[in-house]
C-alpha cells in the first residue's frame, strides 16, 4: 500500500477502536537525510506503525521511545545521522546530517491526519504551521485552501493568529519554508515550520492496453492519482486497474469533456496505439498547459500527427509544428533500455517524476532538459 494510503487507513483503524495515535514528523534537516521534511510517521497505543521518517534506521527507535516523551506534550527530538560506533542506534545511520522531529499527540496530531486526508482524497491543499524550539514545539495552525481552519493551538489568539492566518495563507501560495515568525507585539520571534500538503500528483493515461497495467500500479505506489481512459471498452475496466481511482471509457465525441478535465497541474500520457485516438487526444490536450504531455510511439508517428493537427488549413491548433512538438515528450520516458511494460512504466514513471519536481522547485526548463537529453526511444 502506499505510504500516505497507509497512513491514513491506519489513523482510520485507530480511531474506530477510539484508540491514541502519536504523529512522528520530520520538520528540518540539516545536512543530508534520507527522508526530507514532511515525512511522516504514525504511531498507535497498540504498536502498530505506518510510514517512514527514515531509510529504516529511527523507526523503531522512535516507535519504543514516543510514548513516555510526549507524556507532558509535543516533543522535538535531534537524531545525528553522522556514523558513529559509539552510538545508540544499531549500526549507525550514516547519512551525515541530523533529523529534526516533532513527536505529537491528540487534537494536533488528529488535525495533521485530517490534513493529510483532505489533501490526498478530496485533492485540496493544506498547511501546516508548526512552531520549532525545545522549550514550546508544537502545530500552531492547520488550514485548508479554502480557508478553513482544521485546527489552532489553544494558547494561539489575538495578533498572533491573526498572523499565523496570514503565513498559512501566504504558504499556500508558495509552499514549504521554514520561518521566523512574531506577531509584533514586542513578543520574541519564534522559528516556524510552513509546511504545504500538496495533493499527490495527478496521472492521466489515455489507453488501456496491457503494457499500461505495470504504469497504473507504479503511479499508483507512488502515491500519485491514476485516471485510465480508453475508446476500447473491453480493455478500460476497473477490474484490470484496480488501483486507478478512475477508468473511464472514453467515447470519441466526449474527448474534448475529458480533455476540459485536465488541469495545468496534471501530468499525461498517451498510450492509446491508435493513431485515431492520440490525433483526437493532442487537438484537445495541445490546447491547453499542462505539467507534463508524453506521447508512446515512434517520433516520427508523433510528428506526423502534429503537422496534420497544426496545418493551416486544417484550423484545428493555432501553433506550428515545432511549437507543439516542444511541448511534448515524444518518444516518452527516459532512456534506460527499456523494453518490456514494467521497464517501460519505470522509464515513463521517473520522467514524469524529474519534470513534476523540476516544476514544483520553479526549475522547469534545466530538469525538462536534463529529461530531453535522456529521452528514451520507446515505441
Amino acid at each position: 500500500m502506499p505510504e500516505l494510503e497507509d497512513i491514513l487507513h491506519l489513523a482510520g483503524r485507530a480511531r474506530a477502536r477510539g484508540e491514541e495515535i502519536c504523529l512522528v514528523s520530520v520538520v528540518g534537516v540539516e545536512g543530508s537525510s534520507y527522508r526530507k521534511p514532511g515525512a511522516r510517521l504514525l504511531l498507535t497505543r497498540g504498536g502498530l506503525r505506518a510510514g517512514t521518517i527514515s531509510g529504516g534506521c529511527l523507526e523503531g527507535e522512535v516507535s519504543k521511545k514516543a510514548w513516555w516523551l510526549t507524556e507532558k506534550g509535543p516533543k522535538l527530538q535531534r537524531y545525528s545521522s553522522f556514523f558513529d560506533d559509539d552510538a545508540g542506534v544499531a549500526y549507525g545511520l550514516g547519512c551525515g546530517g541530523t533529523v529534526i522531529l516533532l513527536l505529537e499527540r491528540g487534537a494536533a496530531a488528529e488535525a495533521a491526519v485530517e490534513a493529510l486526508r483532505i489533501a490526498v482524497k478530496d485533492r485540496q491543499p493544506v498547511v501546516v504551521l508548526t512552531q520549532l524550539g525545545e522549550d514550546a514545539p508544537g502545530t500552531r495552525l492547520v488550514m485548508t485552501e479554502s480557508g478553513t481552519i482544521l485546527y489552532a493551538a489553544p494558547q494561539l489568539s489575538g495578533a498572533a493568529r491573526a498572523k499565523m492566518e496570514a503565513l498559512a495563507r501566504e504558504t499556500l501560495s508558495s509552499g514549504a519554508r521554514h520561518r521566523q515568525f512574531s506577531a509584533g507585539d514586542g513578543t520574541p520571534e519564534i522559528a516556524l515550520f510552513c509546511e504545504r500538503i500538496a495533493p499527490p500528483p495527478s496521472l492521466w493515461i489515455f489507453g488501456a492496453g496491457d503494457d499500461v497495467r505495470p504504469l497504473a500500479e507504479l503511479a499508483w505506489s507512488l502515491d500519485w492519482h491514476v485516471t485510465v481512459a480508453d475508446g476500447r471498452g473491453h480493455l478500460a475496466r476497473r477490474e484490470r486497474f484496480p488501483h486507478a481511482q478512475r477508468v473511464l471509457r472514453l467515447e470519441p465525441e466526449k474527448i474534448a469533456d475529458v480533455a476540459g478535465e485536465i488541469g495545468p497541474e496534471h501530468a499525461v500520457v498517451l498510450m492509446t496505439h491508435s493513431y485515431e485516438q492520440d490525433r483526437g487526444l493532442l487537438a484537445q490536450l495541445l490546447r491547453q498547459p499542462l505539467a507534463y504531455l508524453g506521447v508512446l510511439g515512434p517520433r516520427r508517428r508523433t510528428r506526423h500527427i502534429l503537422e496534420q493537427l497544426t496545418r493551416p488549413e486544417s484550423g484545428t491548433i493555432s501553433m506550428t509544428a515545432d511549437e507543439a512538438q516542444a511541448r511534448i515528450h515524444s518518444p516518452v520516458g527516459l532512456d534506460i533500455s527499456a523494453h518490456t511494460p514494467p521497464t517501460i512504466a519505470l522509464s515513463i514513471a521517473a520522467e514524469v517524476q524529474a519534470v513534476l519536481a523540476a516544476r514544483a522547485a520553479g526549475n522547469d526548463s534545466r530538469v525538462a532538459r536534463a529529461a530531453g537529453s535522456i529521452s528514451a526511444h520507446v515505441s
